[in-house]
Order: C-alpha cells, then sequence, then structure tokens
C-alpha cells in the first residue's frame, strides 16, 4: 500500500459528477418525505372547510403545503441548480488520498480530511461516503483506483 500513497488525481465538478454525487448521498423514503406536506395540507383544508377565519390565511396554508410537496418532488433539481451557481462549478478538483487523511483543492476551496475524524465509510454502488461531524464528502469511483478505494474503505468504521 506504501507505494499507492499519497494518491493524487483530479476531476472537474461538473453537472454530471453533482448529479452522481447527489444520488449516491441522499436517501428517499417515498411517502414519508411528503408527510410534512400532507399534514400542513390538511391543516389547510381544515381552515378552509371547518374553522372560521380569514380565507386568505387558510388558502396561504394551503399553498404553503402545495410548495412543500413541489420542495420535495424538485429536490435534486434545486440542489443541482445551486450548485451550478457557486464559483466552484466547472472547475477542476485537486484529489490527494494519504495516511493522514483527504485534501481537496481548487481554485476556490481548500479542504482537508484527517481520517480520524471519519466517523464511518460507506460504499455505494458508484462510489464511497465519508461521514464526519460537519457532514459527509463523496469519493466517486470513476476516479479512484480499485486499490485506493480498498484502501478508503479500511480506514473508517463500517456501516
Amino acid at each position: 500500500m506504501k507505494e499507492l500513497l499519497p494518491y493524487q488525481t483530479s476531476f472537474v465538478l461538473d453537472k454530471a459528477h453533482l448529479s452522481e454525487c447527489f444520488d449516491q448521498s441522499t436517501t428517499t423514503n417515498g411517502l414519508k418525505d411528503y408527510l410534512k406536506a400532507m399534514i400542513v395540507g390538511v391543516f389547510g383544508v381544515v381552515l378552509v372547510l371547518w374553522i372560521d377565519v380569514d380565507k386568505y390565511l387558510a388558502y396561504f396554508v394551503v399553498a404553503l403545503a402545495a410548495v412543500e410537496g413541489l420542495s420535495v418532488y424538485y429536490k435534486k433539481s434545486w440542489w443541482l441548480w445551486r450548485q451550478m451557481l457557486s464559483r466552484a462549478y466547472d472547475h477542476k478538483v485537486d484529489l490527494e488520498i494519504s495516511k493522514q487523511g483527504v485534501v481537496t483543492k481548487s481554485f476556490h476551496v481548500n479542504n482537508e480530511l484527517k481520517w480520524s475524524e471519519v466517523t464511518q465509510v460507506q460504499a455505494t454502488s458508484a462510489g464511497v461516503l465519508l461521514r464526519h461531524k460537519g457532514g459527509v464528502n463523496y469519493l466517486s469511483n470513476s476516479y479512484l483506483s480499485d486499490e485506493i478505494i480498498e484502501f478508503i474503505k479500511s480506514k473508517g468504521p463500517k456501516c
């Protein structure tokens, strides 16, 4: 393993990479994701039909339920759009994996994640998720060698 480290590669933070990142790191629970929208919608319908309040307020609550439902439905599109508006979008990212951790460098962002900070290593069908106190980092298999993927999997507690 010593001859493999430090492993250095680079990738472009483009729409395909961001889409893969979202797909691999986000979990969906079906109708459970819409629970808040359904509760607010039922509350709004109750206000409209049975409680004597200003109808503008009641319809506003119903509209909020619709907006919440749409935010769940278009979650990926909204997230991708926000990422594509960032300064880092469509720029080259240099990745270095060493015995100390994972370092990502680009023109706009420099980040270092030490192996001691990783609380969970989770292999997905297209990459590896590194969970830590500050969030989740995703590394795609498309720019990693098989040996480095196995090294990464060995560095943290498994889920």
